[in-house]
């Protein structure tokens, strides 16, 4: 199995694997500027739009575990490329949609193959060694934020050639994945048959292991509710526009990725991935606190950094923490789970944060805020365990 070399450098199988994340994220984010066009083709009322959201995550909330459990049984490779199919068939299904029904199906299936970010994290675990592992995994998530931002965009540009390109162009991108996975991802060895289902049970409920997770589980909760509420926001408080808040959006991009490319690593090597993790919950509360008391652009772009900042720094180091935990033999199961904690965060985290910022703009922050502060909390009680 290939480990890199003792001058540090990532081994190479591990980079074909950040080229998946960005297609498979970029073909995910499509759909998100295109809900109001959905909607007005559909006559559909606005939850039942906005619901296309919800109900992907929904199925990927259900199929993470299942993916995650599968890849430790007959490998990575293949269970990347069996979620991919359900993910190419979902959007082939939403290019020929006619009605609703068809719409919500494209989403189900879409979702169903969406819950394989924990095989990818544990694709990458298995191919470093472990003192790499925390800069690999940022790489990785530098990977899936790259798609999060490009994507919402190209599918704009895309927009013009009809309602159904973006959704044609997604599933070309699909079959492209399908094909790099098979031909350039490496195959990896599988792991031993793991004895019995309530040991990986009580591998979640072990006091160190679900500690982690219910501080990732805040955080994602945070950044999903404050990345729902971002437009919503600059247009209330700040009375900036849709190109706008892009722009700003596109800004907290670029400071997350140099933060997760040349800032993780040596941080972590400074303050240890525990004390990095406290730091970054830390930092993200302020940057919450002050979002009640923006005032202008300027001030709000002093929060952008802070946040965007944090939560490079908080990812990848609490998946590293995560994957350190597992057992190697359980690792993709329990990896598996924590990306289904991240779906059930997005779940619930956009219809609060619309909500709240619907009724007073400058109480956005409390909710992600409180999230944080317990995660801080959590990682303060259990730091002999993490």
């Amino acid at each position: 199995m290939p480990r890199g070399n003792e001058s540090g450098a990532l081994p190479w199988a591990v980079y074909p694997l950040f080229t998946i994340v960005f297609i498979d994220v970029l073909g995910y984010t499509f759909l998100i500027p295109l809900l109001p066009a959905l909607q007005k083709l559909f006559s559909a009322p606005p939850y039942m739009v906005g619901a296309l959201i919800s109900v992907t995550a929904v199925c990927a909330t259900i199929s993470s575990p299942l993916w995650g459990y599968l890849s430790d049984r007959v490998g990575r490779k293949t269970v990347l490329m069996s979620s991919q199919g359900f993910t190419l068939a979902g959007y082939l299904l939403i290019a020929l949609a006619g009605n609703i029904p068809i719409l919500f199906a494209s989403r189900i299936v879409a979702g169903l193959g969406g819950g394989n970010l924990g095989v990818a994290q544990s694709y990458v675990v298995d191919v470093v060694r472990e003192d790499q592992r925390e800069r690999a995994l940022a790489w990785a998530t530098a990977a899936f934020g790259l798609g999060f931002v490009v994507g919402p965009v190209l599918s704009g540009l895309l927009l013009r050639y009809g309602l159904s390109a973006p959704f044609w162009a997604a599933a070309g991108l699909e079959a492209i994945n399908v094909v790099f996975t098979l031909f350039f991802l490496p195959n990896l060895r599988r792991h031993a048959r793991d004895p019995k289902r309530r040991d990986l049970l009580h591998e979640f409920l072990r006091r160190p292991m679900l500690s982690l997770l219910v501080r990732q589980f805040l955080y994602i909760f945070s950044f999903t509710y404050f990345f729902t509420a971002f437009g919503l926001y600059l247009d209330r408080q700040l009375h900036v526009g849709a190109a706008g808040a892009s722009f700003l959006l596109g800004a907290a991009g670029a400071v997350g990725a140099a933060m997760l490319i040349f800032g993780v690593d040596p941080l972590s090597k400074r303050m240890g991935a525990v004390g990095l993790t406290q730091a970054a919950f830390a930092v993200a509360f302020v940057s919450y606190v002050l979002v009640g008391f923006v005032t202008s652009l300027e001030v709000f772009a002093f929060v952008l950094v802070l946040w965007a900042a944090s939560g490079s720094a908080l990812r990848p180091t609490l998946s590293k923490l995560i994957a350190d935990k597992a057992p190697e033999a359980r690792r993709g199961a329990v990896l598996g789970f924590a990306d289904s904690l991240n779906n059930l965060a997005m779940i619930f985290a956009p219809a609060m944060a619309s909500a709240i910022v619907g009724f007073n703009p400058r109480l956005t922050g409390v909710v992600p805020a409180l999230c944080v502060a317990g995660g801080f909390m959590v990682g303060a009680l259990r730091r002999g365990d993490a």
